[in-house]
């Protein structure tokens, strides 16, 4: 090879050297980098509606941080009243406030902000309630003797898991509207002193485990 040949290669060597650091920073200055803080958003559950037309109703309000458009911590805390009597004719009713802490993860985000997306997420929820069981009828003896008894005022405690999947639709600049569902397992729930709560505020009915919808408006802070 001549030393013509060697000096042209050399500087088509320099030449794609240059062109291709050029490249990499042009594409280093497309990537965005996403700020950590991107906003919080407060869900207000529409269920309370409810109580327009049945003595069962649960309200609830929640927040979540976006961070990164990757993770939306959230913090929900809420009030539930159940009333109920069963085709036994037992009348039984639950009420007490509730907290769920958790973590959502968007799979799909569309907006410069995730103002529309589609989530899963998992959450811890807790309960300290009240409830009543009313015309409880049992037998007293081998005879068959009848008796009708009450227990009001039962205390119980109960924490359960949620694996959640939603969306969130931007209906108008910072207000948006989510459907989230939800499927609970009990971990643990506590005796009343002389029965077993038929009903968890947050949670449902007393069962291993339980399907549950809800439906949120969202405000977007300004900060």
């Amino acid at each position: 090879m001549s030393t013509y040949s060697y000096k042209l290669f050399f500087l088509t060597f320099l030449l794609s050297f240059a062109v291709s650091a050029s490249a990499i920073k042009v594409k280093k200055k497309e990537v965005k980098q996403v700020p950590l803080y991107q906003g919080v958003q407060i869900g207000l559950n529409l269920s309370p509606v409810q109580a327009l037309y049945s003595d069962n109703w649960n309200a609830s309000i929640k927040a979540d941080a976006n961070l990164k458009n990757k993770y939306l911590p959230t913090l929900e805390v809420g009030l539930t009243n159940f009333n109920r009597t069963s085709e036994a004719g037992i009348h039984f009713t639950s009420s007490g406030k509730y907290m769920k802490v958790g973590v959502n993860l968007p799979l799909s985000i569309s907006g410069e902000k995730a103002e529309d997306m589609f989530f899963v997420g998992a959450h811890f929820g807790f309960s300290a309630f009240t409830y009543d069981l009313k015309d409880l009828s049992y037998t007293k003896s081998y005879w068959g003797n009848g008796s009708v008894t009450s227990f009001n005022n039962e205390k119980s405690m109960a924490g359960w898991l949620e694996f959640v999947t939603g969306v969130r639709v931007q209906v108008a600049g910072p207000v948006s509207l989510g459907w989230t569902a939800q499927y609970k397992m009990i971990l643990h729930a506590s005796k009343g002193k002389n029965s077993i709560p038929p009903y968890i505020p947050g949670y449902g009915l007393n069962a291993s485990s339980m399907p549950g919808i809800d439906l949120h408006l969202y405000y977007r802070l300004p900060f």
